[in-house]
């Protein structure tokens, strides 16, 4: 398979993540954030990992990074869709996320 232009092996785009607020006794506000990247082959494993803040301040978003890790060994070379999920603490003003290093934005829904 080709390599993508983008240097990433996992293909990601908002219509394939999801982001559903909900509040916790004592722990406050938090969002969990689902996703299924399309990766070029099997094996590879996805985080979402809190990003640096940007330089001016947007309380309404939270930014995050989604990480890949590559196999290790002889995998099939076959697009794989690849789940992803983290949960993280967000004030009351969050109203979307962003992952940054992929340039797309998902609302924020409440449960």
């Amino acid at each position: 398979m080709a390599k993508p232009t983008n240097d990433f092996a996992c293909e990601a785009g908002a219509q394939d993540f999801i982001a559903v607020a909900y509040r916790e006794p004592k722990a406050g506000r938090r969002v969990t954030v689902r996703g299924t990247c399309s990766c070029n082959t099997e094996g590879f494993t996805l985080t979402l990992e809190l990003a640096s803040p940007p330089i001016v301040a947007t309380p309404e978003e939270l930014h995050l990074m989604l990480v890949e890790t590559a196999p290790t060994g002889t995998v099939a070379q076959v697009v794989t869709p690849t789940p992803v999920e983290g949960t993280f603490p967000i004030a009351d003003e969050v109203e979307r996320v962003v992952i940054r290093n992929r340039g797309f934005s998902v609302p924020v829904k409440e449960e």
